[in-house]
């Protein structure tokens, strides 16, 4: 058997492949993400998104909305909410620097007495 290296790399990949089901399209997803934590944050986030999309539907039932655009008002929604997690991310650091100026203020003064 001739192993090449695209061979040796597909052997050595430690990836898992999974499928999601999104929406109503009508092929799931395949991917192939790292084992453990990775494969159940895109579990979770195709579950989150399913549900989001599941109440555009049953909001819109009435054929206002299409399917399409009921996924792009999800895909913008989750955008809206991952910029308002970095956000919150970066506002957090910085309460955590001055925390941390300040407790080190208050331990240099204990040392210098």
């Amino acid at each position: 058997m001739h192993l090449t290296l695209e061979r040796i790399d597909a052997m050595n990949d430690d990836k898992l492949k999974i499928t999601l089901r999104i929406a109503d399209l009508k092929t799931p997803l395949a991917l192939r993400v790292d084992y453990g934590a990775d494969e159940k944050y895109w579990r979770d986030a195709a579950d989150l998104f399913n549900k989001r999309w599941a109440f555009y539907k049953d909001k819109y039932k009435d054929g206002l909305m299409d399917s399409e655009s009921m996924m792009a008002m999800v895909a913008v929604e989750m955008a809206r909410l991952y910029c308002e997690m970095v956000q919150d991310r970066k506002t957090l650091l910085a309460d955590l620097r001055k925390l941390e100026a300040e407790a080190a203020k208050i331990l240099d003064g204990h040392t210098g007495e």
